[in-house]
Parts: C-alpha cells; sequence; structure tokens
C-alpha cells in the first residue's frame, strides 16, 4: 500500500509568498521587494517582521515622490525604502508601545509605534505617518502588519529638526552657543551610548510665558559665568 508522506512542516506561506498571493492588496510592495532583492530571503526560513504598505499607501507614496511606477526607483533606492519597514524579529501589536519599539530595522532607524482615534476607532500608528490596517497577520517566517502608507526615513538629525521649526529659534540658538548643536548633529555616533537622545525642547511661546523673549535675555537670565559653552555655566547646565 502506498503510503503518503509530509514534506513539509507546515502548509503556511512565507512572507512574499503571502504577499505575491495577495496581488490586490500588496502587488506593489511585492514589487518594491523584488526589484530590491529582497524577495527570496524573505521567501526562506528566519524571522521577520514586515509593515507592509497597501497598494493604495504605495500609490500614494508614488505620487508624492514624483514618480510614475515603482520601477522608476533605482535598486539602492528601494532598498533604503524596503528596510525601513524589515525588522529581524518576530513582533506582534501587543509588544507596541507608546514610542520607540525596541529592535531597529533593517535601514537602522527605529519606528516609533502609538495609538490614536478617529471617529471612535483606535488603531496603531507607526512612526506618526501610517495606520495600521491589518495586524498581526502570522507566517511560517514571520509577521506582517498591513499600513495604509510608505513609511519614510528620517532625513534630519535632532538639531537639524529643531533649527527647521521656526517656533524653536531661541532654543536653537541656545543649543548653538552652549555646544549642544554640534553633539545633537551626529548621525551614527561611534559613541552608541549617545547614538540616539531626546531632546524636551522649549518654543519660544514657552519662554515668552516666563519673560524671555530672545536669546540675549535668556543668557543674561541664566548665564553666571558669561560663557555658555563652560560645563559650569548655569545656561549650559540648563
Amino acid at each position: 500500500k502506498k503510503v503518503d508522506i509530509v514534506t513539509t512542516t507546515t502548509s503556511d506561506v512565507n512572507i512574499y509568498d503571502y504577499l505575491a498571493e495577495n496581488g490586490s492588496e500588496y502587488s506593489e510592495f511585492a514589487k518594491m521587494l523584488q526589484k530590491a532583492g529582497y524577495s527570496n530571503f524573505l521567501n526562506a526560513y528566519g524571522s521577520y517582521t514586515v509593515f507592509a504598505p497597501t497598494n493604495e499607501g504605495v500609490k500614494a507614496f508614488l505620487q508624492e515622490s514624483g514618480k510614475t511606477s515603482v520601477d522608476a526607483f533605482s535598486v539602492q533606492e528601494l532598498q533604503d525604502i524596503v528596510k525601513l519597514h524589515l525588522l529581524e524579529d518576530t513582533i506582534q501589536t501587543g509588544s507596541f508601545t507608546d514610542g520607540k519599539l525596541a529592535n531597529v530595522t533593517m535601514l537602522g532607524q527605529y519606528l516609533v509605534t502609538g495609538v490614536t482615534n478617529v471617529n471612535g476607532v483606535s488603531s496603531y500608528t507607526i512612526n506618526r505617518q501610517a495606520l495600521v490596517v491589518q495586524p498581526n497577520i502570522v507566517l511560517s517566517n514571520g509577521i506582517i502588519h498591513a499600513v495604509d502608507h510608505v513609511l519614510k526615513a528620517a532625513t534630519k538629525t535632532v538639531a537639524q529638526t529643531i533649527e527647521a521649526n521656526a517656533d524653536y529659534s531661541i532654543f536653537t540658538q541656545a543649543l548653538k552657543e552652549t555646544g549642544y548643536y554640534d553633539s545633537l548633529n551626529i548621525v551614527n555616533n561611534p559613541d552608541t551610548t549617545r547614538r540616539f537622545l531626546t531632546v524636551i525642547a522649549e518654543t519660544n511661546k514657552a519662554l515668552a510665558d516666563s519673560g524671555i523673549t530672545s536669546y540675549a535675555a535668556l543668557k543674561a537670565k541664566y548665564s553666571n559665568t558669561g560663557n555658555p559653552k563652560n560645563p559650569a555655566d548655569s545656561l549650559h547646565l540648563y
């Protein structure tokens, strides 16, 4: 009697196969993965989390980028885009916090998760750029979270981000005068303990509420040595 032998350990599909098989939702992102050269490893054994933009999300991204199709991007551009959506671990929404995920993406940037409520419906947010529209799709080599927009990588340092906002002009000048601007303007700091930093920045309005309407007024109030770069100076400490 012929005996049927089970040749696979699971009937679950891998991540790339799932995206390809559900082309009505993910065909555009599947194209990105294929052109970037990542379709093969996402179809092999491993543990991955993928934030997969829907076709509508990719189309919106193409329009914002002034591109007519995924093919208009170079391989390197697509690799950078895709790597921001990939983590080498399986992370379900139960591990999401109001803040950055514990694992870094393959691009080397952390993703920030949160929750927003729109018209009485709560949804997870990713990087404040996209909503999770279908969470926790468990597959044989990882998990997919479907998102409604393509995630965009950070292009500015903390210092540049603060400086770009006119509401922080006084605080920006204080950063420069104390020397903190330079230490906040480094990408991939070799000192890994200072690679990811948090700044509690005060707006011009917040300072004005305390009677400070210019950097000169801030310095006059807090700088006891007259040299804000001096680590012992009160403005430096402030």
